[in-house]
């Protein structure tokens, strides 16, 4: 029987186009290989088992990218994938390909393609939500705040030191033979201490635009059964805390006050809204990526939902805070790719974790 050496150095790298939803993965294995009688390379059979343990070890790589709620997911569905692979890797390519004769080990590493709307599609049909025909799913309502650094005040360390010194004065006298001597001893005593205080930066934010975050979030969550409503509606139907409220909440703080939470929730739970979320994303200023030489913006997003149909709101899933980076020819175009990343993960990471939970 032909065994199969999976190397531990694998290679992979997503591709996170904003227009795309491919994703490349490299994998390598070493197949031995057992040969023929009057031959020492591989047949063409090794070679199509050598390519089948490689696109395993992409797949594999693939999956260690996932967050612990979709690789719970994955775990349903992984002999589905596995079984069909071919159905789920549009295409590869071999990358370097290497015999050991003397071994028979047959080196191998591809470029694999992985349709990642087809598992995406596999593992929705795993949740109660996913299964929901439109219009039958629960109410989602979210508000993630975006703002980014205007000012920042760094405090200087401050440094207390005590001191303390105790003289002491000895005298002393001695006979000899050629007379009395007299001597006197000063000894000096210093005890020190005091303290160190830091104090953390203080920051400010002005807001921005999330047109760009809350249509690949809503695209998301609606894509996996939820029915989405904007909170801008929740707010004018049902009444709650007001966009501008939260927005200033959060330019000066990284959470928002416990009425004005409140206060949100109760008018989101009156337009008969299921789930509410609310965060917010620190955009970083524009810089110059090294490696593309194009424009580069970091997105951090930190978040929280609550199950609010009950009398008591529970908090049920999260997000954060985890970084993400969008690049473009411009400031503009490299922030909406990182807010639209930003989103499309924050959103399945939700959706997994409340898929988990069979909440619907």
């Amino acid at each position: 029987m032909n065994k199969i050496v999976f190397c531990l150095a694998f290679f992979g790298c997503l591709a996170w186009a904003a227009q795309s939803q491919a994703v490349e993965v490299k994998g390598q294995v070493s197949y031995q290989y057992e040969g023929g009688v009057f031959s020492s390379s591989p047949s063409d059979d090794d070679k199509i088992e050598a390519v089948k343990a490689a696109k395993l070890a992409a797949l594999k790589q693939y999956v260690a990218s996932f967050n612990v709620s979709k690789q719970q997911q994955y775990n349903k569905v992984e002999n589905e994938v596995v079984d069909n692979l071919d159905d789920y890797i549009a295409s590869y390519k071999i990358v370097a390909e290497e015999v050991n004769e003397n071994l028979k080990l047959l080196n191998l590493v591809i470029r694999a393609e992985i349709n990642e709307n087809k598992i995406n599609a596999l593992l929705k049909e795993t949740t109660t939500a996913g299964t929901m025909a439109s219009g039958d799913g629960s109410l989602f309502s979210f508000m993630f705040v975006g703002r980014e650094v205007t000012e920042s005040k760094v405090f200087k360390t401050r440094d207390t030191s005590i001191s303390q010194s105790e003289a002491e004065h000895n005298a002393g006298r001695s006979v000899s033979g050629s007379g009395v001597h007299e001597s006197v001893n000063d000894y000096t005593k210093t005890t020190s201490g005091g303290n160190i205080v830091r104090k953390t930066s203080q920051e400010k934010y002005r807001t921005l635009a999330t047109t760009d975050f809350d249509a690949a979030f809503n695209e998301i969550l609606t894509s996996m059964g939820y029915e989405t409503v904007d909170y801008a509606d929740v707010v004018s139907t049902c009444g709650g805390a007001s966009i501008d409220a939260i927005k200033n909440a959060f330019s000066t703080s990284d959470e928002l006050p416990q009425p004005l939470r409140n206060k949100a929730i109760k008018g989101a739970k009156s337009c008969e809204v299921k789930y509410f979320a609310v965060g917010y994303m620190n955009v970083s200023v524009p810089e110059l990526d090294p490696v593309s030489g194009e424009q580069k913006v970091i997105v951090s997003i930190n978040g929280m939902v609550w199950n609010i149909d009950k009398k008591l709101p529970r908090k049920v899933a999260s997000v954060g805070p985890v970084q993400y980076f969008g690049i473009g020819p411009d400031k503009d175009s490299a922030r909406r790719n990182a807010l639209r990343l930003a989103a499309k993960s924050a959103a399945e990471t939700i959706s997994n974790q409340l898929g988990n939970k069979d909440l619907y």
